[in-house]
């Protein structure tokens, strides 16, 4: 995926950040979704809201415009192709796949696939990486296959450490693994 190329003084650039929270599948192979979800979730809307804050600190440039759509699979039927087309549209931007959970990352790798195929930047949080990295030192074979398809994973709280992911995704640099299990944030006040 490009980076955010330099414009014109004067000319507005964006980057599209793309929030999904994936859903799973049934014992049928089908992947669960309501017509309404009872609960939303958590994940998705703390990661909002952070990556809000990002958009209004403008933490990529007074020129470049963080455009955020979040989707919840639970309640919303997702398509690669679409989520490609709102960053390659902007010319710059990535997927986050957020708050998975064990069962849920098969259809995380799902969804990366076409997605990486086209170049799209994509990374992957939640339990699952979190509870890899620290309960088996990351032996296991859906962290391979992510790793092998050049997801970025995230371990740990985005909290203080999201800026420093867009920036990277910006750059085109993401890391193959952020690691911040050691160095919790404190959520004292927030």
């Amino acid at each position: 995926m490009a980076t955010i190329a330099s414009s014109p003084p004067g000319a507005r650039r964006r980057f599209c950040l793309v929030l999904v929270k994936p859903s799973h599948y049934d014992e049928d192979g089908y992947v669960i979704q309501w017509v309404r979800s009872p609960i939303p979730s958590n994940s998705l809307a703390s990661l909002f809201g952070l990556a809000k804050d990002c958009a209004e600190r403008r933490i990529l440039g007074d020129d470049v415009d963080i455009d955020i759509h979040a989707f919840d699979e639970t309640n919303t039927r997702i398509r690669p192709e679409r989520l490609a087309a709102m960053i390659e549209a902007a010319g710059s931007g990535m997927v986050m796949l957020t708050g998975v959970q064990s069962n849920q990352f098969p259809r995380a790798l799902d969804l990366a696939k076409p997605l990486r195929a086209r170049g799209i930047q994509v990374g992957i949080g939640g339990f699952h990486v979190s509870g890899v990295l620290a309960m088996l030192d990351g032996v296991d074979a859906d962290l391979d296959r992510a790793k092998a398809m050049g997801i970025s994973l995230f371990a740990g709280e985005a909290e203080g450490r999201l800026d420093e992911v867009l920036h990277d995704a910006a750059a085109g640099t993401l890391k193959p693994l952020c690691n911040y299990m050691d160095a919790l944030p404190g959520i004292e006040g927030t």
